[in-house]
């Protein structure tokens, strides 16, 4: 590490995300690890950082590629790497690491696994799907027809890379299919977070433009959280994607399992061992993943393979099974020291129970908490909103999901199946979000 004292770890400080400390954190960790942070920040948000990283530069614009690289040319060839790589931001950290020829060792996995139509390309032969592309100017109630006689009802849409969820719809008929997708591109061509990336063969990929649809797969829906290193897909836990809600044609997660107490050993294997060829197939290395598939009981089918660990309480669930510290782990997998290849957990499994808003309005505070810490299996929770956050209406924009979405999850250990129904029922009718007085 000392060889390298010279050279800066990049990261950068996601506008309205600051609230969260997560920058400090990395900071103070590089610091111990003896390694030097730089640090990209709104011009207003520059003086919380300049206790924590060796460097702090403003930037007008982080998701922009030519602003980054602008700001960043001072320190070409001083630039080891990007302390994590954001869903956000992504398409400008590859971008600028091209042009400022910045080490990019895991390239082609992370682009493979970002854009979805390349990976469903890659793994065509190992786990086909049957997907295709469709750009807007193609949208009429005709070929829209066509392609749901060639997918089958129903099939999937859903943008060529992850939007936290937004935008996907379920077609279940070729009535409602052409309004759908119609209005699924209007509202992404009003999306100013979205951008485009020019992948090394040419291909210009453009969410606000492209679509992807996609068979629809059925099956036991889980999620592996699991590393790779030096190419080994190393699994931690399982989760099941147990108990489900809907609005209109949208269905979404209330309940998981993790690990889930409904699979055999040699499920697991069966599942690790089509995970890693998949991984190596797609160029996957030294990062954390999060994998999203299906399961029929005798064969694997992935829906998405993301290159960092699952979002809300996933970090917290890993501690809470194994004692670990899933951000210094990130590090090393960073900087290339050996992690463990076996990880010794608990018994039972971890029932996660997700409250989410019906109403909207100015959120003031969640009712019934009390009830939820005084059960004896309670563990943990994890609280997404603030006193005063605006929570919009749920007919609103597919982009508003994420905050009716996740408000609140609480989390408790279990040894008994028996457990679920009763821990579930109670903990989402006693829990409910109180809003302002208008």
């Amino acid at each position: 590490m000392q060889e390298n004292s010279g050279e800066f770890h990049v990261d950068v400080a996601l506008p309205g995300l600051e609230r969260f400390g997560e920058v400090e954190i990395r900071c103070d960790l590089l610091r111990k690890m003896g390694l030097r942070s730089l640090v990209l920040a709104a011009p207003e948000s520059v003086e919380r950082y300049v206790d924590h990283a060796d460097v702090v530069l403003a930037c007008a614009d982080v998701y922009s590629t030519d602003v980054v690289t602008e700001v960043l040319e001072a320190y070409r060839g001083r630039l080891a790497n990007w302390v994590t790589l954001n869903d956000k931001v992504w398409h400008m950290q590859l971008g600028v690491s091209d042009r400022l020829g910045i080490s990019f060792p895991g390239k082609r996995g992370q682009l493979n696994c970002r854009i979805k139509p390349l990976l469903r390309e890659v793994l065509s032969d190992i786990m086909p799907t049957r997907a295709l592309v469709l750009g807007r100017d193609e949208v009429t109630r005709e070929r829209v027809a066509e392609l749901g006689q060639q997918l089958g009802y129903p099939f999937i849409v859903k943008p060529i890379w992850g939007t936290g969820g937004s935008y996907v719809e379920i077609i279940d008929s070729a009535e409602q299919g052409y309004d759908l997708i119609s209005t699924v591109f209007a509202e992404l061509a009003e999306d100013n977070d979205i951008h485009t990336y020019r992948t090394d063969d040419g291909r210009m990929w453009d969410p606000r433009t492209q679509l992807l649809l996609e068979a629809f797969v059925t099956g036991r829906e889980l999620s592996l959280e699991a590393f790779v290193q030096h190419g080994k897909l190393t699994s931690l836990l399982t989760q099941e994607k147990y108990l489900w809600d809907s609005d209109g044609a949208y269905r979404f997660e209330t309940a998981n399992l993790c690990p889930t107490p409904f699979l055999s050993e040699s499920e697991h294997a069966v599942i690790h061992t089509a995970m890693q060829e998949a991984v190596t197939a797609l160029g996957v290395d030294d990062t954390f993943v999060h994998i999203e598939f299906k399961w029929d009981g005798n064969r694997v089918h992935m829906i998405e393979l993301n290159p960092r660990l699952g979002g809300g309480a996933v970090p917290q669930t890993l501690d809470n099974w194994f004692g670990i510290d899933t951000r210094q782990m990130r590090f090393q997998l960073l900087v290339g020291e050996a992690l463990p290849e076996k990880f010794e957990g608990r018994e039972g499994f971890t029932l996660g129970v997700f409250v989410n808003a019906h109403d909207s309005g100015t959120f003031r505070e969640l009712e019934g908490l009390p009830w939820v810490h005084a059960q004896p299996e309670f563990s943990f929770e994890q609280k997404y909103l603030q006193e005063g956050q605006h929570i919009p209406p749920r007919d609103g924009s597919k982009a508003n999901r994420v905050h009716w979405l996740y408000c609140y999850d609480a989390f408790y250990d279990c040894h008994d199946i028996d457990q679920i129904d009763r821990l579930y029922a109670e903990t989402r009718k006693r829990v409910q979000l109180k809003f302002a007085e208008v």
